[in-house]
């Protein structure tokens, strides 16, 4: 389907005017630069509880002026106004659920089972896509055919929205991602249909760490990975996330490394532990200030220096 116009869209709450509530991107020229059909592009977006946040995430996918999209929602029975909220929208989703589910990652192995795109990516119901994120995303993969997942640049937001400072996705090196140095922005990264399906999905047991196994399974199987120098999505910091949950940090640690150790062939090793450090002493200095910028937002959002 086309994206819908921002006057077909349900209206904005009362002076709510930040991106996308009151302004949509530039409609896509009928095909792209090179005269070839705008790609499908498939986006799932996991939901649980994130009713307060999913109507601009909802927003900033409709809106992109892209030709050729479609969103799907699955959400796990959220008790908040979520269901309320897919009703609303539900003539400009493929596809969308609310029931009962196994985590995230069993949502998304949902979701994709509906997708009929070439290219996918995954939003969660608490983040949100900027203006042009899916025509640079199609326009990148038509320049990189052997790229199979291409990942750019985003910002941390606060709860309410507003974009804070700027988060990067690192040129993928294996050795760095098992050693927690190669970070990829969720949000920000999308990926070609069969990359998906050889990698075989999400899987399901992770429920904290699955987009770093997907990336881990996909390099497994050969996938070739670009960057994107463009700023794509936000990624909100709020106290109820996943990622913003200190309770679950430890979790995340374990779950990490489990895909580290994977990855490896092995278990981690004390010179694991030491390239850990010593990785990300290189990364930290190669851009020392943007380091510092973002812990001072994560305490000023958050209240502690680091997610």
């Amino acid at each position: 389907m086309r994206s819908p116009t921002l006057a077909e869209l349900p209206p904005p709450p009362d002076a709510v005017t930040i991106w996308p509530w009151t302004r949509a991107s530039p409609t896509a020229p009928p095909v792209m630069p090179d005269g070839s059909p705008w790609p499908l592009v498939s986006i799932v977006m996991p939901v649980f509880r994130q009713g307060r946040f999913l109507e601009q995430a909802i927003r900033s996918v409709l809106l992109q002026g892209y030709p050729r999209l479609e969103l799907i929602v699955v959400d796990g029975g959220s008790p908040d106004d979520t269901r309320t909220i897919l009703e609303r929208y539900a003539p400009w989703l493929k596809y969308w659920v609310s029931e009962a589910d196994r985590g995230p990652a069993h949502a998304l192995n949902k979701g994709f089972a509906y997708a009929g795109g070439d290219l996918l990516g995954v939003l969660n119901g608490d983040d949100f896509f900027l203006p042009g994120c899916l025509m640079q995303v199609a326009e990148s993969f038509a320049a990189h055919p052997e790229a199979g997942v291409i990942s750019g640049h985003g910002y941390f937001a606060t709860p309410d929205g507003t974009l804070g400072v700027p988060t990067f996705s690192d040129p993928w090196n294996l050795t760095w991602f098992c050693h927690g140095a190669c970070v990829l922005v969720q949000p920000s990264t999308f990926f070609r249909r069969d990359a998906f399906e050889r990698a075989g999905g999400f899987r399901e047991n992770d429920r904290v760490c699955w987009d770093m196994e997907l990336w881990a399974e996909m390099a497994a199987t050969g996938t070739v990975f670009r960057s994107l120098d463009a700023f794509l999505a936000a990624f909100r910091l709020h106290a109820d996330s996943i990622t913003g949950r200190p309770e679950l940090r430890h979790l995340r640690r374990e779950h990490a490394r489990s895909v580290a150790s994977g990855v490896l062939g092995r278990p981690e090793s004390a010179a694991d532990r030491a390239l850990h450090y010593v990785y990300r002493a290189m990364k930290f200095s190669r851009h020392p200030a943007r380091t510092v910028r973002q812990r001072l937002f994560f305490y000023n959002t958050l209240g502690r220096w680091s997610l």
